[in-house]
C-alpha cells in the first residue's frame, strides 16, 4: 500500500561542451566522482561534495574518446579505479595522483568489483574470465564458456527419453531455439550477489545469450535455463534470492528472474510502449528494481517494487538524455540518474497515500500507484486486499505523487503525473462510489513539481525546483511563495486536523504554507529532518507537529517519542505508531505528547505489551496503513503484502466513552 515519493531532486550540470563518461559514488562522504570530457581533449575526474559543489579536478592519462569499461570507488583505499576497454587500469587517490597499475592485453569486455571490494572480476575480449585481488594480483584465469558446473548430474542413460518406448504415434521432441533479441547490445555483463560469494555473467555464446553463475573462486556453479530471447541486462538481487534479466517475446517485453541454480523463477511484464532496456539495478535493501528503458518520450528510469507476488511501477523518473542509474551503497532509497551532460541526485521515501480528514463521512481511502493506474480502496466500506482494489483508475501517464484533499470529508484526491506539471483532480462521494474525474490543472512549465497538496477546493499547493507554489485552480494562476526557494524544503503534506499545509525543510524546521503565497512561517523545529509530517491541535499549545525521520525516529515538536518507529498515523484524538520491536503504541493526542505526562517512550518496556490498553503486540514487520478517523479499526499491511484489520483496546474504549457521553 506504499508509494515512492520524491523528497529531493537535485540536478547538476557539467561545464558547457563536457559530457559524462562514467560515474561512481562515495557513500561515506557523500561524494560523487565523474569521469568527463569532450571528444577533442583528455578526460578529467571531477569530484563533487555532498552539497554538489565541484571540489577538485584531476587530469586522466587517456582521451575522452576512449570507451570506459567501468569505474569504482574503493572505500578502504580512498581510490577511484577506472578501467578502459582498451585494457588499461588506472587509480586516482585523494590527492589527485594518477597511476596506471596495469594493462590487459586482450582488452576488457566487462568488469565488476565484489561488494566487499576484495575481488575483481574481469572478462577479456577473448572471452576469458580473470579474478584479481584488490592489489590487482591474478587469482585465477579460465575460459568463460568452458568448464562443467560443480553440481552437474552424471547420466548413464537410464530413464532417458530416447531409450524408452513412446508408442507408434510418438513425435520427436522439438528443440528449444534460443536467439538474440534485436535490442541486444552484444556486450558482456557481470553482477555479484550481495554477500560476494557468487557472481553471474551474461554473454553471447554460439549465437545466443547465455547466463552462467560462478563461485567466488571462479568455479562454474550453474548455467541459466534457456530463454528464447534473453537480453544483455543483468542484476543480482543483493539479498541473494533472484537474478534479474530481460527477455523480449513476440507479444511482450518481460523482466525475468533466475535462481542461483540457473532455473527460471517468475517474471513480470513491462508496460506497453517500453522499448529497449539499457540496464537493471537493485537498491541496497533489495526492495526496488530500477529499469533504465527507452520509451516514446525518451529514456527514463522506472522504479518497480513487489508485494503479494505483484510488481508495481512506483515511479517513472524522466530526465534529459538518461544514460544509467546508480544506487547509493548505503542509503537504500538514494539514486543518481546519470545523464549525458550531468547527473540528477534523487532522494526517495516510501509512504502510504491515505485520507487523513477527521470526518464521519470519510471513506478512509487509500491510493496505490501502479504506473498509469491508481488502485483506489475505501477501507471504511470495503477491505480489498492488494494487488486488487475496489476501483482501478487510469491516468494519461505514470503517476508521480498522490495527495488526498484537506477539506470537507477528505475523500477527493489529486494525482501529479510524471511530466511534473499536470495534476488530475478527482472527487468521490461517501460510500463505494467510483471516483469521478473533475478537471486537469496545468502547472507552469518550469515548476517541475515533485509533490502536491490539495488545500482547498480551488487551491492547489505544489513543491518543486523553485520552492512552494500556490495555484488558483479557478483562475488558472500560479504564484511562488516568497522565500521558499532557499528553504531546502523536502516534504509537502496537508494537515487537515489543523487546517494547514505543512512544508518540512532539510534542517528539521517545519513551515506552514500561506495560501496567499506570502512567505511560509515557521511552525515547529524538529530535532532532525523528517520524511513524514502531520499536525494536530492540542488546546493551548496550538498545533503540535508529529514527524518521523527516515531512520525511524518519531518526534512531537522537539520531544522524542520513539527511536524505533516504523510507521504512524495521527487522528484527532489518538496517535498510533508501530515500533521495530513489533508493538503497536497508542497515545492520546493532547499536551502530553509534548510535556511527556502519560506518553512514555515506546522502546524500553516492550515486554509489557498487552498489559495495558496503550500497547499491543503485532506481527513482525507490520506497518500501519490507516486508522478509521472516528471508528476503532486500524488497517495493517504485513511484510508479505496482505492486509489485516484489528481493533485495539484503546480505540474500542475511546469509542465506548464517546457513545456514553453522547447519551
Amino acid at each position: 500500500m506504499r508509494n515512492l515519493s520524491v523528497l529531493e531532486e537535485t540536478a547538476v550540470a557539467l561545464p558547457e561542451g563536457v559530457r559524462v563518461l562514467d560515474l561512481c559514488v562515495d557513500a561515506v562522504e557523500s561524494r560523487t566522482f565523474v569521469v568527463a570530457g569532450d571528444s577533442t581533449a583528455t578526460a578529467q575526474l571531477l569530484t563533487y561534495d555532498r552539497a554538489y559543489l565541484l571540489t577538485s579536478t584531476a587530469a586522466l592519462p587517456f582521451a575522452a574518446s576512449e570507451r570506459i569499461a567501468g569505474m569504482h570507488f574503493l572505500m578502504e583505499r580512498e581510490q577511484v579505479v577506472v578501467a578502459l576497454e582498451s585494457g588499461d587500469i588506472c587509480t586516482i587517490d585523494g590527492s589527485g595522483a594518477v597511476d596506471t597499475v596495469g594493462t590487459v592485453d586482450a582488452r576488457i569486455a566487462a568488469w565488476r568489483w565484489s561488494p566487499d571490494d576484495e575481488v575483481l572480476v574481469l572478462v577479456t575480449g577473448e572471452d576469458r574470465l580473470l579474478l584479481m585481488t584488490a592489489d590487482f594480483d591474478v587469482l585465477g584465469e579460465s575460459p568463460l564458456a568452458a568448464g562443467q558446473r560443480e553440481d552437474a548430474p552424471v547420466s548413464v542413460g537410464w530413464g532417458a527419453r530416447e531409450t524408452q518406448y513412446q508408442g507408434r504415434d510418438a513425435q520427436p521432441e522439438p528443440e528449444s531455439v534460443s536467439r538474440l533479441s534485436g535490442d541486444d547490445d552484444m556486450r558482456v555483463r557481470v553482477s555479484w550477489r550481495g554477500d560476494a560469494q557468487f557472481f553471474a555473467v551474461s554473454f553471447v555464446h554460439q549465437g545466443a545469450r547465455a547466463l552462467r553463475v560462478f563461485a567466488r573462486d571462479g568455479r562454474v556453479h550453474s548455467e541459466g535455463e534457456g530463454a528464447e530471447t534473453l537480453e544483455h541486462t543483468l542484476a543480482w538481487k543483493p539479498s541473494g534470492r533472484l537474478i534479474a534479466a530481460t527477455a523480449r517475446r513476440a507479444h511482450r517485453h518481460e523482466v525475468v528472474f533466475f535462481e542461483r541454480n540457473g532455473l527460471r523463477h517468475g517474471e513480470f511484464a513491462l508496460r506497453a510502449g517500453t522499448g529497449r532496456v539499457r540496464e537493471l539495478s537493485w537498491n541496497a535493501e533489495s526492495s526496488v528494481l530500477a529499469v533504465v528503458a527507452e520509451t516514446r518520450d525518451g529514456a527514463c528510469v522506472q522504479l518497480w517494487a513487489d508485494k503479494n507476488y505483484h510488481w508495481y511501477l512506483k515511479q517513472e523518473l524522466r530526465a534529459r538524455d538518461v544514460v544509467r542509474a546508480v544506487w547509493d551503497p548505503e542509503e537504500s532509497l538514494r539514486l543518481t540518474v546519470v545523464c549525458a551532460r550531468g547527473f540528477v541526485r534523487v532522494q526517495l521515501h516510501s509512504a502510504a497515500a491515505v485520507a487523513h480528514a477527521a470526518s464521519l463521512e470519510s471513506n478512509a481511502a487509500a491510493c496505490v500507484v501502479d504506473g498509469a493506474r491508481v488502485l483506489y480502496t475505501p477501507f471504511a466500506h470495503a477491505n480489498v486486499p492488494p494487488p486488487m482494489a475496489l476501483h482501478t483508475l487510469d491516468a494519461p501517464m505514470s503517476v508521480r505523487h498522490v495527495a488526498f484533499a484537506a477539506f470537507g470529508a477528505g475523500n477527493g484526491f489529486a494525482l501529479l503525473l510524471a511530466d511534473q506539471r499536470t495534476v488530475v483532480l478527482y472527487a468521490c462521494d461517501a460510500g463505494k462510489a467510483r471516483p469521478r474525474e473533475l478537471r486537469y490543472v496545468e502547472l507552469p512549465a518550469d515548476a517541475r513539481a515533485r509533490q502536491v497538496a490539495w488545500a482547498e477546493r480551488d487551491v492547489l499547493v505544489s513543491l518543486g525546483a523553485g520552492g512552494v507554489s500556490v495555484t488558483d485552480v479557478a483562475a488558472g494562476s500560479t504564484r511562488v511563495c516568497a522565500g521558499s526557494a532557499g528553504m531546502g524544503l523536502a516534504v509537502l503534506a496537508a494537515a487537515p486536523l489543523v487546517g494547514q499545509v505543512l512544508a518540512a525543510g532539510a534542517g528539521g524546521r517545519v513551515y506552514s504554507v500561506a495560501l496567499d503565497a506570502s512567505e511560509p512561517w515557521a511552525l515547529a523545529q524538529l530535532p532532525a529532518p523528517c520524511a513524514e509530517v502531520d499536525a494536530v491541535a492540542c488546546g493551548a499549545l496550538g498545533a503540535v507537529v508529529v514527524g518521523r525521520t527516515a531512520r525511524n525516529q518519531l518526534y512531537a515538536n522537539s520531544r522524542l517519542l520513539s527511536a524505533a518507529c516504523s510507521s504512524f498515523f495521527l487522528r484527532r484524538d489518538m496517535l498510533l505508531f508501530t515500533t521495530t520491536t513489533h508493538c503497536l503504541r497508542v497515545a492520546a493526542a493532547d499536551a502530553s505528547l509534548v510535556t511527556g505526562a502519560g506518553a512514555a517512550d515506546g522502546d524500553g518496556d516492550e515486554a509489557a505489551a498487552g498489559q495495558g490498553e496503550a500497547r499491543r503486540r503485532i506481527e513482525r514487520g507490520a506497518a500501519i496503513v490507516l486508522a478509521a478517523p472516528a471508528g476503532d479499526a486500524v488497517v495493517f499491511q504485513m511484510p508479505r503484502g496482505n492486509l489485516e484489520t484489528v481493533r485495539p483496546r484503546a480505540l474500542v474504549l475511546a469509542a465506548v466513552r464517546r457513545m456514553l457521553d453522547a447519551r
